[in-house]
């Protein structure tokens, strides 16, 4: 079969040949030629240069307190999901302000449990004292009274009422010490309450730098891709600086540039075609879904507007990155007289075509309207059936050149 396609492709190259000798022998010049004839042609609006696929959700991932950079366990390319840790950093300073932290707040727990202790006891000794003191008091009252019935009925001394006496002063003044205790209650509940306060403040040290350490591990947001790695092992980094930028590959779209020239016939839900370079000429299709007020510098032209395309389903994936040639098209007409954009020409201003009449080239002014890569309608100077070159290539070829057709569209 291979040597088949030599041998026929040998034959073509022979008989072309043979054909052109004879056209230079009998004085013609063979040219390709495009039928006039009525058609489709859609406006288009191209991008100035290749877009680019990307993310519409995507994060720029930096460190809030910045250090040197410990550990990286991602590279470009590499797929995460949600809560992977992506880095860490390291600070020596911030670990010791937590170590700190850490110790001064069990301290603290430490003093006030001590405390809390401490009154525990004391509640329980003044309980029993007061307690002891109350029965004390109660039985000393009682007979108290019962000696100065004996005495004023006189079946006991003076001195017996007397002694009563004193074992009741002596009881209420174990009543009023034990009362006193509960002040020292009172005090121990205000230095607990002291102590509360302290060991709030040292929890809340601690969880202020403990949350500070944890912004030095760097996590994923959400599932995706890293797209950009600037985080190198060993770096110091300072704060806010970026470190990764991570794209979702499921929400993709394509952003390109249109000349401010063409923008201004660029809407939103207009249709797009997409040739992705990576897949040799494949077209997807797309939808414009923004088009930015901005008009911005451009390398290719002096200004441009940035729209993005959403793209329909896509036969094969397209990957955060990829460029893809983006037309927009912004009209069309239908049963119009078309012509190959590359067979108008134009000089001082004027537009025209070679057509081949009586076996001769003669120079046709036209009027062009819609106009895209491939086709340009023709609004004046050509008819329908009539031949347009196409061969424009060919050199010496001018009006009054005898011609022979090699080829037709």
């Amino acid at each position: 079969m291979k040597r088949r396609g030599i041998l026929l492709a040998a034959a073509a190259v022979v008989a072309l040949s043979a054909a052109i000798a004879y056209s230079l022998l009998s004085g013609t010049i063979p040219v390709d030629v495009f039928r006039v004839r009525p058609g489709r042609v859609e406006e288009i609006a191209a991008a100035v240069s290749a877009g680019t696929v990307k993310s519409s959700l995507e994060a720029v991932l930096s460190t809030e307190t910045g250090g040197r950079v410990d550990e990286v366990h991602v590279r470009e390319g590499s797929t995460v999901r949600r809560g992977d840790v992506l880095a860490r950093m390291g600070d020596p300073e911030l670990a010791r302000q937590v170590e700190a932290a850490e110790a001064e707040e069990a301290q603290a727990r430490d003093a006030l449990l001590q405390a809390a202790a401490k009154r525990e006891e004391a509640v329980l000794r003044v309980r029993g004292e007061m307690g002891r003191a109350e029965n004390n008091l109660r039985k000393a009252r009682e007979d108290h009274r019962r000696a100065e019935k004996l005495f004023l009925d006189g079946f006991i001394s003076r001195s017996e009422l007397e002694a009563a006496e004193t074992l009741f002063g002596n009881a209420e003044e174990e009543g009023r010490i034990a009362a006193a205790g509960a002040s020292t209650l009172q005090a121990l509940d205000r230095e607990i309450d002291v102590l509360r306060g302290r060991n709030r403040a040292a929890r809340a040290r601690t969880a202020a730098w403990t949350a500070r350490r944890s912004k030095l591990t760097i996590t994923a947001p959400f599932s995706g891709v890293i797209t950009k790695k600037t985080a190198e092992l060993g770096e110091s980094k300072l704060p806010g600086a970026a470190l990764f930028v991570l794209a979702d590959p499921s929400s993709t779209y394509v952003e390109a540039q249109i000349d401010e020239a063409d923008a201004a016939k660029v809407r939103t839900g207009q249709t797009v075609r997409l040739v992705p370079e990576a897949y040799q000429g494949e077209v997807f299709s797309g939808r414009v879904s923004e088009v930015r007020p901005t008009v911005e510098a451009s390398k290719e032209v002096s200004r441009a507007n940035t729209i993005a395309i959403a793209p329909a389903s896509a036969p094969r994936p397209l990957r955060l990155g990829m460029s893809v040639d983006v037309e927009v098209l912004t009209g069309g007409k239908d049963n119009v007289l078309l012509v190959p954009s590359a067979a108008v020409m134009e000089r001082d201003g004027k537009k025209f075509v070679y057509v081949v009449t009586g076996g001769r080239v003669v120079r046709r002014d036209v009027s062009a309207g819609l106009s895209n890569w491939d086709r340009t309608e023709v609004l004046a100077g050509v008819s329908a059936g009539e031949d347009v070159v196409t061969s424009l290539e060919i050199k010496d070829l001018a009006p009054g050149s005898r011609v022979g057709i090699r080829s037709r569209q």
